[in-house]
């Protein structure tokens, strides 16, 4: 099958390392398993991360590598054991495969197995023409739904909904949140937060055509930064998502939120020095939220299936993989970027 391969790191152009190769389609080997043919891979930062050699567990992802960890298609093929799916049926699939034993996924947690099976990661992903995964891992969509448009709830959806919905818990009508960056996360945590909590939902991004989306996509008001927010609004923001994470939007951040207030954290992109003093005496919150559940995808596909989530996407096909996180990295995708091999 074709293959968008990682074989080597780079910080530099990223076409010179990730190619298109023919490598061996997956096999089915147990029982439980199915073959999905893949009609949407997701392109996330954590994808830049790896290809930059950064750590991932005890160490950078060995190489090749086939990216691809938000992946959506058709069941290709099953195993004599797969009871709930039958070859073409449409399906989007949960990032981790777990046995089902540990007692953290026994408590509805599977995010936080640390042996998990994650394809992209430490296993083969979905930037590629099929993906093998267990049955336990796949989400039945809709008959007539394009699975590819899915693809984005996996990882992006995922970590916006937990983080929203965690955010909504202390959100009364009078409440402000800020959404910090409205890209391929942010501009599906706008539309979660707006359907969780009653709360004035501000989207914070420094792209004209981001702000323009999150207006459209039902934002209360756009800004281009922290200062302009803070500004026009008549009071702090009582929760702050931020799914950029630099050093500036923290700072920011912890110094605008409400006493009492919220910081819930999905991006990775800075540090975070904050006064034990300052935590306690404005009593914040700071958290961070990775990924999600398997019944918090249940409950995405189902917003989405009911038209009350839209996801964005920019699409390219698998030869265009480099242009993909290219753009990703240089800020020009609008929405989620989705491969479509």
């Amino acid at each position: 099958m074709r293959a968008a391969l990682l074989n080597a790191y780079t910080t530099a152009e990223i076409g010179d390392v990730v190619r298109i190769e023919e490598v061996d389609s997956p096999v089915i080997e147990a029982a439980d398993e199915l073959i999905v043919r893949v009609t949407g891979a997701g392109v996330c930062r954590t994808d830049l991360h790896i290809l930059e050699g950064q750590e991932f567990g005890e160490g950078p992802v060995p190489l090749p590598h086939v990216l691809g960890h938000e992946n959506a298609g058709v069941v290709e093929a099953v195993g004599a054991g797969v009871e709930h799916f039958t070859v073409g049926d449409p399906v989007v699939c949960y990032p981790f495969h777990t046995t089902g034993l540990d007692h953290a996924e026994r408590r509805g947690c599977e995010h936080y197995v640390a042996d998990r099976s994650t394809p992209g990661i430490n296993a083969p992903g979905g930037y590629a023409e099929f993906l093998k995964i267990p049955e336990r891992s796949a989400v039945a969509l809709p008959r007539d739904s394009e699975p590819s448009s899915y693809a984005p709830l996996a990882d992006a959806g995922l970590a916006a909904f937990r983080a929203c919905r965690k955010a909504a818990e202390n959100l009364r009508s009078n409440d402000t949140a800020y959404i910090v960056g409205a890209g391929g996360l942010g501009h599906l945590g706008l539309q979660i937060l707006k359907i969780l909590s009653p709360a004035t939902v501000v989207a914070i991004d420094v792209r004209q055509e981001a702000r323009d989306l999150a207006s459209r996509l039902g934002a209360d008001a756009v800004h281009a930064s922290f200062s302009e927010a803070t500004q026009a609004s008549v009071d702090p923001p009582k929760a702050v998502i931020d799914f950029v994470g630099s050093e500036e939007s923290l700072s920011s951040a912890i110094a605008q939120i409400q006493t009492g207030g919220r910081l819930e954290l999905v991006g990775v992109e800075g540090r975070l020095d904050i006064p034990a003093r300052l935590l306690v005496e404005r009593e914040l919150t700071v958290s961070g939220s990775l990924v999600g559940t398997f019944a918090e995808l249940l409950e995405l596909t189902e917003l989405v299936a009911d038209g009350r989530l839209e996801v964005v996407t920019t699409k390219y096909s698998l030869e265009q993989v480099a242009a993909a996180l290219t753009d990703l990295r240089e800020g020009r995708v609008l929405g989620r970027a989705v491969l479509v091999p």
